[in-house]
């Protein structure tokens, strides 16, 4: 059987020229986070989001998140859902939730202690929206593995970007390590 894959966006719902929305068209059993309001983020709404999304899923999903999506799910990783659980988490582009004018207030006091599931923090030399330090910093207070992969920008739509094929190799280089099938 094969390990379900959860989509969470980032703010905004990641659009059509997203790699995660190219990755789901790939994987048409994807299951993508449905939220209240992707412009105006709200920690409780898409808390009881993922809650509803890992429900759908036949299996533990592995998450596939981009941005405040990375911050979703650290924050969900550290409630307590016995009946609910993860094969591990695909985290791209984690946003600096302590700069100056981050857009949502609810996503400002994310966790920084080990998750309790596997995680790959995946990380550009040139986001505007997290220096490398800091990505690292988040990866080793997660305990996440840690990849950086050159100039991407936010890892988004950004040109040469398109289906980001490098990611979906460590993508499935990540799975091949939880011993799970995409």
């Amino acid at each position: 059987m094969r390990t379900p894959l959860l989509i969470l966006p980032g703010r905004n719902n990641s659009g059509p020229q997203h790699w995660q929305t190219l990755w789901q068209e790939r994987m048409p059993d994807a299951v993508r986070l449905q939220t209240a309001s992707w412009a105006d983020p709200d920690l409780s709404d898409w808390i009881a989001a993922l809650d509803r999304a890992i429900e759908a899923c036949s299996a533990p999903p592995i998450l596939i998140a981009h941005s405040m999506g990375c911050l979703l799910s650290v924050c969900w990783a550290q409630l307590d859902r016995p009946n609910l659980s993860i094969a591990g988490a695909f985290l791209v582009a984690p946003p600096n939730f302590k700069r100056d004018g981050f857009p949502s207030p609810s996503f400002t006091q994310i966790p920084e202690s080990p998750l309790p599931y596997p995680a790959l923090v995946i990380a550009s030399t040139n986001d505007p929206y997290c220096s490398i330090e800091v990505a690292a910093g988040l990866a080793k207070s997660w305990e996440a593995g840690f990849v950086l992969v050159g100039a991407r920008g936010h890892i988004s739509t950004e040109p040469n970007n398109g289906d980001w094929q490098e990611g979906w190799l460590l993508l499935e280089a990540f799975a091949a390590g939880l011993r799970v099938q995409l």
